[in-house]
């Protein structure tokens, strides 16, 4: 008895189309866990990378955070700074609530993240911040001492030169406020694992940097599509 193959036409066709839908969902924009897209110029893993796990912010509800990790003495982000405060200016969407962070990976790094948190304390980082960057990178002065108790006498002057009372920027260097931010900020660059600076984390689940993105301009133009695509939380 001769047996007779059937074929399935339908087979080869229910195989191409689950092909073509393959090659459909790789070409789509990025979606998020929320179902908004990233624009399909910006690729995951080579422009920007997933944080897993994904890290807590610290903005208020229905902001998106937007988080710098950043030493002053780091040319990159003496570089990044102005950008930065444009983007702060004219750019950044509404939603978008900007952090910054400072590294603690050494005792030059600690005591300028001191610095940080002390002029914070005070109210008075976002005046001075760029001033803090041109006096390290341009001016020569590194505003440290050998250790944090000669490092103290350096700083308080430059602060008294720019307008804070000595007495108040000693206590604030001395706070427990400054303390715990100078811990929060340790673990937060831990938990990101950042390695160099600058490092851009946003909302907590995507991270990038210069080298990454392509350049500074393409960075922001990244961190806005990030952020964009996020939902607030």
């Amino acid at each position: 008895m001769t047996m007779t193959t059937i074929t399935r036409p339908f087979a080869f066709s229910s195989l191409f189309t689950a092909a073509l839908s393959l090659l459909l969902i790789a070409a789509a924009p990025t979606a998020d866990a929320q179902g908004a897209s990233v624009p399909s110029k910006w690729q995951q893993g080579r422009h920007y990378r997933s944080v897993s796990p994904q890290m807590p912010t610290s903005v208020a509800p229905g902001k998106v955070e937007v988080l710098e990790i950043f030493w002053y003495g780091c040319g990159a982000c003496y570089m990044l700074d102005p950008y930065l405060e444009s983007w702060k200016k004219k750019d950044k969407p509404a939603n978008v609530e900007f952090v910054r962070v400072p590294v603690t990976w050494n005792e030059g790094a600690k005591l300028h993240a001191r610095l940080f948190y002390t002029l914070q304390a005070l109210k008075q980082d976002e005046r001075l911040h760029t001033k803090v960057f041109d006096t390290i990178h341009r001016g020569g002065n590194g505003l440290l001492g050998r250790n944090e108790e000669s490092t103290l006498p350096v700083v308080r002057d430059w602060a008294k030169a720019n307008g804070i009372d000595p007495k108040a920027f000693t206590d604030a260097w001395n706070s427990m406020w400054v303390n715990t931010k100078l811990r929060q900020a340790d673990e937060i660059v831990r938990r990101y694992r950042a390695e160099g600076t600058p490092f851009m984390a946003v909302n907590g689940r995507w991270s990038t940097d210069i080298n990454s993105a392509g350049g500074v301009p393409q960075m922001i133009e990244l961190i806005n599509a990030l952020a964009r695509a996020e939902q607030p939380r």
